[in-house]
C-alpha cells in the first residue's frame, strides 16, 4: 500500500496536537485509532485534533487518548513513529504507560459489572412479568408456576456475588470459576445454617460474624482482588507441574475462610454505609441529588466512570429499591429526546448524513438504552447539544426527584424501564419533560457546528479515503459510483443493526455504514471479490476494495486489537487477490470470549460516495455469503 506524503502531514500534526513525543508514554493502533498513553492530558488540543481534516473523532478512555482515522492508520501511524524522538514508542510499550489509578478502577468496575447487564436486565423484567400477572389475578400467587418465574426473576440477583466472583477474578487475571465457587460457598446451605443473620459463631478459633451474602457485591469483589495476588503468588512458588492441582486447591482452602472471616464481613459493611449515605443525601438534599446527577452523567459515560455508580446501584437494588437509577433516568430521556430533536432538526434542513446518524442514535437509545451512539454522534460533537443535553437532563432529573422516583428493578431503556420505576406517574412525567424539552430547544436554538473548521478543511476531509488514505478517493469514485454491488456475508451468525455494535466508533456511524454479525462460526470470508487492502498484524480486520472501487471493513469482535494476535489466524495477505467465499481469517471463538471480549463483528463501507445509497439488510440468521447489503450509484 502507498504511503503518502499526506499521511506525513497528518502525523506531524497529530504528533503536535497531542503534546509532542515527549507527552506520550506509548502509541499503538487497532484498525481505526491511533491509541496514545500520555503523561499530561492538558497538553492535548482535543480541539484542534478533532477540526484536523482527516480525523474523525477524538475519544478518552481507559487512560488513552484515541485519534480515530480509518483503516488506512497503519501508514499514519508508520510515518508517525518515523519522525524524530517518536522511534523510541512502539506498540509493546503500552503496558508500561503510566495509567491514573482511578483510570484503573473504573476500567476493573466496568469490565466487572458491563457483562452482568443483560441477564440484570432481563430479570428485572420478569419481575415485573410476575408482579403483574399475580395483581391482575392471571396467575395464583402461590401457584408452581408464579414459583418458577419469581426463581426466574431472582435467581439472578441472589447470586450476584457468584456472578461478580466470576467477572472480577477475570478481569485481574485470576481463574474466574474460582473466584465463582469461592463466592458460591458463601451462600451454600452448609454455610448460612451456621447461624442467623447477626450472630457471632466460631471458626478457626476465631469469630465468624454472620450475614446474608446473598445479592451482595462488595465482598466478592474484595475477595477477587486477594484472589489475583494469591493465585500470582502460587505460580510463582509452585513448580508449572503442580499448578494445575494444587493453585485451585490451594485458593479455595485459604480464601474461603478468609472471605468468610474477613472480606464478606467488610464488604458488607461497606455497603451498608455507601447505601445509607446515598439514602441520606436522597433525604436532606433531594433536588440537589436528583438535578445534578442526571445533568453530569453525560460526562460520567464519556469518560466511562459511570460504572462506579452503576455498581452502587446494584448494591442498593439488591436491598431493594435503588434512587440512583432513579435520577440516572433524567440523563436517559434527555438523551433520547435529543435524538429525536436531532432527526427532526436534519428533517427541516435536509441533512442525509445528520438524519441516518439522528435515526440510528434514536433507534439504539429508544430501544436498547444504548447512549453511546447519541453522546458520540450528536452530543459531544457540538457544543450547543452538550449545553441542551444538560439542561434537558436536569429538568427531567427536576421532575424526579419532586415525585422521589426510586428504581427497582433495571433496564435502560426508556420506555421499557417505567414499570421499573416508582411512582410511575413520576417517571412518565420525567420522560414527557426529557423528551420535549431538547425538541423544542433544538428546533428554537439549533446545534453549533463541530469546532472551527473552515471550508477547505471540509474539502480535504471530503477526500480522504479511510482504507486507502488520503488522495485516493478519486481514484475509485468513478467506478464505485457507477456500479451497484452486492457484499454477502463474511460469517454466519445473526445480524444486527449497526447501533447496537457496543463501540461508540462504530455504532455511530463514524466508519461508515453497514451492519454487525454476532458470529455463529470461526472463520471469516471474502464477502466480495477483490484486492486486500488492510491485513494488521494481530489479525483482528481485514479491509477489501472491490473492482468497483468499493472498500469494505470487517473487523472481528470489539477492541480485540488488545489481543495481540492471539486466538487469530490470517490465510491471505496485503496485495493477494480474492474471489467471493475465498477464506481471510480463523479465529478461536471460544477463546475470545472467554478473554471477555464481544465477538460482535461490523462490517461497513468506508469510503461511500455523498451520492450513493446502501440498502441494508433486515436483522435476523445470516449464512456465509448471503445478501448482506447492496450498494447503489445515484443513477439507481
Amino acid at each position: 500500500m502507498v504511503t503518502t506524503d499526506t499521511d506525513a502531514t497528518l502525523a506531524r500534526t497529530i504528533g503536535d496536537l497531542v503534546g509532542g513525543a515527549e507527552n506520550v508514554a506509548s502509541v499503538h493502533n487497532c484498525t481505526t485509532r491511533l491509541r496514545f498513553v500520555v503523561r499530561d492530558e492538558g497538553k492535548v488540543d482535543f480541539d484542534r485534533l478533532n477540526d484536523t481534516p482527516g480525523v474523525l473523532q477524538t475519544v478518552r478512555a481507559g487512560g488513552q487518548v484515541q485519534v480515530v482515522i480509518g483503516t488506512h492508520v497503519d501508514q499514519v501511524r508508520d510515518r508517525l513513529v518515523a519522525l524524530p524522538g517518536w522511534s523510541r514508542l512502539d506498540d509493546t510499550a503500552e503496558a508500561t504507560g503510566k495509567r491514573r489509578p482511578l483510570d484503573v478502577v473504573f476500567d476493573f468496575l466496568a469490565a466487572t459489572f458491563q457483562p452482568l447487564i443483560p441477564a440484570i436486565t432481563g430479570a428485572a423484567l420478569v419481575q415485573v412479568l410476575v408482579l403483574l400477572l399475580t395483581q391482575f389475578g392471571v396467575l395464583a400467587a402461590d401457584s408452581p408456576t408464579a414459583a418458577v418465574l419469581t426463581a426466574t426473576g431472582n435467581a439472578v440477583f441472589f447470586f450476584l456475588p457468584v456472578f461478580v466472583g466470576f467477572t472480577a477474578s477475570r478481569k485481574l487475571g485470576a481463574n474466574p470459576f474460582v473466584g465463582a465457587a469461592i463466592a458460591a460457598a458463601l451462600l451454600h446451605p452448609a454455610f448460612t445454617a451456621i447461624g442467623e443473620q447477626g450472630s457471632v459463631a466460631q471458626a478457626f478459633g476465631l469469630p465468624l460474624f454472620m450475614y446474608s451474602y446473598a445479592s451482595s457485591m462488595f465482598p466478592a469483589l474484595l475477595m477477587a482482588l486477594a484472589l489475583a495476588g494469591f493465585d500470582r503468588l502460587l505460580k510463582r512458588v509452585l513448580p508449572r507441574a503442580l499448578q494445575q492441582v494444587f493453585v485451585p486447591t490451594l485458593e479455595l482452602l485459604i480464601l474461603v475462610p478468609l472471605t468468610a472471616l474477613v472480606f464478606g464481613p467488610i464488604g458488607v459493611v461497606v455497603g451498608q454505609g455507601i447505601g445509607e449515605g446515598l439514602a441520606w443525601l436522597s433525604t436532606n438534599a433531594p433536588l440537589v441529588f436528583y438535578v445534578v446527577v442526571p445533568a453530569l452523567w453525560v460526562f460520567l459515560v464519556a469518560m466511562g466512570i459511570h460504572w462506579a455508580l452503576i455498581s452502587i446501584a446494584l448494591v442498593e437494588l439488591a436491598a431493594g429499591s435503588s434512587v440512583i437509577i432513579g435520577a440516572a433516568f433524567g440523563y436517559q430521556y434527555a438523551i433520547f429526546g435529543v435524538a429525536l430533536g436531532m432527526v427532526i432538526r436534519a428533517a427541516r434542513e435536509r441533512n442525509g448524513k445528520l438524519r441516518d446518524t439522528a435515526v440510528a442514535a434514536t433507534i439504539s437509545v429508544g430501544i436498547g438504552g444504548i447512549t453511546e451512539p447519541t453522546l458520540y454522534g450528536l452530543v459531544l460533537p457540538f457544543r450547543r447539544v452538550l449545553i441542551i443535553q444538560m439542561i434537558s437532563a436536569a429538568a427531567s432529573g427536576l421532575v424526579l426527584g419532586i415525585f422521589g422516583v426510586y428504581g427497582v428493578g433495571f433496564s435502560p431503556a426508556p420506555i421499557l424501564a417505567l414499570p421499573l420505576l416508582v411512582p410511575v406517574v413520576g417517571a412518565v412525567i420525567a420522560l414527557i419533560v426529557g423528551l420535549v424539552v431538547p425538541i423544542v430547544l433544538l428546533q428554537v436554538w439549533g446545534y453549533q457546528k463541530k469546532g472551527t473548521a473552515s471550508a477547505e478543511s471540509a474539502d480535504a476531509e471530503a477526500t480522504q479515503s479511510p482504507v486507502l488514505g488520503s488522495g485516493f478517493r478519486g481514484l475509485v469514485d468513478g467506478a464505485a459510483r457507477t456500479a451497484t454491488v452486492v457484499v454477502g456475508a463474511p460469517l454466519a451468525g445473526t445480524v444486527l443493526a449497526l447501533a447496537q455494535t457496543p463501540d461508540p466508533i462504530f455504532s455511530g456511524g463514524l466508519i461508515g455504514p453497514g451492519v454487525a454479525i454476532d458470529p455463529t462460526g470461526d472463520r471469516v470470508v471474502a464477502p466480495v471479490g477483490g484486492t486486500v487492502v488492510a491485513v494488521p498484524a494481530t489479525g483482528h480486520a481485514i479491509g477489501i476494495r472491490t473492482d468497483e472501487g468499493v472498500e469494505l471493513l470487517i473487523h472481528v469482535g470489539i477492541d480485540t486489537v488488545r489481543l495481540e494476535g492471539k486466538h487469530f489466524t490470517t490465510r491471505v495477505v496485503q496485495g493477494q487477490r480474492v474471489a467471493a467465499g475465498d477464506l481471510l481469517v480463523e479465529f478461536d471463538a471460544a477463546a475470545i470470549s472467554a478473554a471477555g471480549y464481544s465477538l460482535v463483528t461490523p462490517v461497513v463501507v468506508t469510503n461511500l460516495g455523498g451520492d450513493q445509497r446502501v440498502d441494508l439488510r433486515a436483522e435476523g440468521a445470516v449464512a456465509e455469503r448471503d445478501p448482506l447489503f447492496t450498494i447503489h450509484p445515484a443513477s439507481d
